[in-house]
C-alpha cells in the first residue's frame, strides 16, 4: 500500500475552545504539579466563597428576626420606668390577668364573691380568692460609700409616707430591705374596692417617688407591679 498511496501530510490536531488561550511560557524546571491545570477551566465561585456567603445570610437573617421581635422603642417609652408590665405584658391588676379583664377593680362583685372578713371577696380560681390588692415600688441599692444609696431611698420614703398613709382604703405600708438581694421595695396594700380610684389617681404620690429614687447614684432596676396580697 505504501507503494500505491503516497503518503498524506501531517496536519496538527484543530485546538478545542477551552485551550485557545495563549498558554505562557514554561521552563522545565518550573514544571510542576500547578502547571498541569493551567488550561483547565476553573470554575465561578470556590466552595470557600460560598461558606461565608450561607454565614453571612444567616447572620442577616437572625439580625432580621431580632429587630422583628424585639419590643419597639415607642411602647417602652409610655412606661415611666421599666416596669413589669413592660417586661411581661402584666395588666393594671394581676385580677385582670385571670378572666376579668373587662371588669374594673372597683366592679369587682360579681356572684361568685364571699362575705369575708366584712369585705367582698374576689375569687380567681377555684379556692383561689382575694380582697387585697397591692402596690409595690422595687429597685435595687448598693452598698458604696456605706450604703449611701439605701440611706437615700429611705429619705425619699420618709417624704411621702404621710401621703401614702393617706391614700383611702390602704390597709398597709410595708418596707422589704434585702442585704443580700440589695432589694429595697414598698408594698402598699388595699382594700380591693378602693384599688381602683387610687389606680385612676396614677397611684399617687408613685410618680413623685420613683422621679425622686431614680436620681440617687447607686439606684437601679426602678420597677413597679400590682398583685393581689392575701394572708393565710
Amino acid at each position: 500500500l505504501e507503494r500505491i498511496l503516497p503518503p498524506r501530510p501531517f496536519q496538527s490536531p484543530t485546538p478545542l475552545p477551552f485551550t485557545t488561550r495563549p498558554r505562557p511560557p514554561t521552563s522545565p524546571a518550573s514544571m510542576d504539579a500547578s502547571n498541569v491545570l493551567l488550561d483547565a477551566p476553573k470554575p465561578r465561585y470556590s466552595h470557600r466563597r460560598v461558606a461565608f456567603g450561607a454565614v453571612f445570610a444567616g447572620c442577616a437573617l437572625l439580625l432580621a428576626g431580632y429587630s422583628l421581635t424585639r419590643p419597639a422603642a415607642s411602647n417602652l417609652a409610655s412606661f415611666p420606668v421599666m416596669t413589669s408590665r413592660s417586661m411581661m405584658s402584666c395588666p393594671a391588676t394581676c385580677a385582670r390577668n385571670f378572666g376579668v379583664a373587662k371588669t374594673p377593680m372597683r366592679q369587682f362583685r360579681d356572684t361568685a364573691s364571699l362575705r369575708v372578713r366584712g369585705g367582698a371577696m374576689t375569687e380567681i380560681a377555684k379556692g383561689v380568692s382575694f380582697d387585697t390588692v397591692a402596690r409595690e415600688w422595687r429597685m435595687k441599692w448598693t452598698g458604696d460609700e456605706d450604703k449611701a444609696s439605701l440611706v437615700a431611698a429611705q429619705a425619699a420614703l420618709d417624704e411621702v409616707l404621710s401621703e401614702v398613709k393617706a391614700v383611702p382604703g390602704v390597709k398597709s405600708v410595708q418596707r422589704v430591705v434585702c442585704g443580700g438581694c440589695l432589694d429595697f421595695k414598698v408594698v402598699t396594700a388595699l382594700d380591693g374596692e378602693k384599688f381602683g380610684e387610687w389606680e385612676t389617681a396614677s397611684f399617687a404620690p408613685e410618680e413623685k417617688f420613683l422621679d425622686k429614687v431614680k436620681k440617687i447614684p447607686g439606684i437601679s432596676m426602678v420597677e413597679t407591679q400590682t398583685y393581689t396580697l392575701m394572708p393565710m
